[in-house]
């Protein structure tokens, strides 16, 4: 996997464990970070590299209207997701050294 999408990826997920978005926002974050570990458990840069244009995309708005829908911070399945999706992309040997051949996914628990 490409160094620097690893670390495009380390940065928006730290960035979204301080995020407060609509719960359809968080929706499409959990969305995002899915496939961010799929791809990154299939060693798929390209798959990888669109997940987190999507998760980007999928976090705060510039610009708030009025009466918009209420903001909050992440569920928290969300944000376990997150949290070990930055585990595993800070320490990928760990996970990597750790797959298996019974299909579990070690980034799932």
């Amino acid at each position: 996997m490409d160094e620097t999408i690893r670390a495009d990826a380390l940065d928006v997920l730290r960035d979204a464990q301080v995020w407060r978005l609509t719960d359809s926002r968080w929706k499409a974050v959990q969305e995002a970070v899915h496939a961010l570990a799929r791809a990154w458990e299939a060693n798929d840069a390209e798959v990888f590299r669109e997940a987190v244009y999507d998760l980007e995309l999928a976090g705060p708005a510039r610009a708030t209207g009025y009466g918009d829908n209420p903001t909050i911070p992440a569920p928290e399945p969300v944000r376990e997701r997150i949290d070990k999706m930055v585990h595993s992309l800070a320490n990928p040997t760990s996970v990597h050294e750790h797959d298996s051949d019974d299909g579990t996914d070690p980034t799932t628990g």
